[in-house]
């Protein structure tokens, strides 16, 4: 049953929660839990670190670009080859916060052009189903304002951008599974969308 099942979203969208409810339900369905992996991009490791070392600076989103997209594509080969390849080969089921679509909109915003982002996740593993769960930038930034210090990319006319970006994630990527979710909903409402398709991808 091993499937490769990935959340995205502009930050406060609710992929933590919607996450942690996906994995309840999994649970609940007679899953066991040794073969649910919940998994998130960037990753704690070498790469990974110094993305969220990258994304506390107070930098101008519009900065740094190419070296954003070096560490995220290394640190996603890292994710493949250590966490999400090994977990496919023993059939388990893979829930990812963020993915390469981040990467494609984030990056393509701050003016690296989509080919060019596309030559660099060539061969790299397609997902069996993709979550955007979409809020509207104010619903945003309310839940992530109890955070101390905002991040790079987390400003109210950038996350415009970023929504948008997502939203056309199905025109990027047409051969791919790709749920538009509306996350601004009562998160039980959002939980009984995201549970039922993903049931229906696993009985695949």
């Amino acid at each position: 049953m091993s499937k490769f099942v990935v959340f995205e979203g502009i930050d406060g969208s609710g992929k933590g929660t919607i996450i942690k409810e996906a994995k309840k339900f999994l649970l609940e369905k007679g899953i066991q839990e040794e073969q649910i992996v919940v998994t998130a991009e960037p990753t704690n490791g070498f790469y990974g670190k110094k993305v969220r070392e990258l994304l506390k600076t107070n930098v101008n989103p519009n900065v740094n670009s190419q070296q954003f997209l070096d560490l995220y594509v290394a640190d996603r080969k890292e994710h493949l080859e250590k966490i999400l390849q090994p977990a496919l080969k023993n059939n388990k089921i893979i829930l990812c916060d963020r993915y390469k679509y981040s990467t494609f909109v984030y990056q393509s915003l701050q003016g690296i052009p989509i080919e060019k982002i596309k030559k660099l996740h060539e061969g790299m593993l397609v997902p069996d189903l993709i979550f955007i769960l979409d809020v509207s930038p104010t619903i945003s930034l309310k839940r992530i304002s109890r955070r101390q210090q905002l991040e790079a990319f987390e400003q109210q006319d950038f996350l415009e951008k970023v929504r948008e970006g997502f939203l056309a994630s199905k025109e990027t990527f047409p051969d791919e599974n790709i749920k538009i979710v509306d996350a601004s909903k009562e998160i039980s409402e959002v939980k009984k969308e995201v549970c039922e398709k993903l049931w229906e991808t696993l009985k695949d």
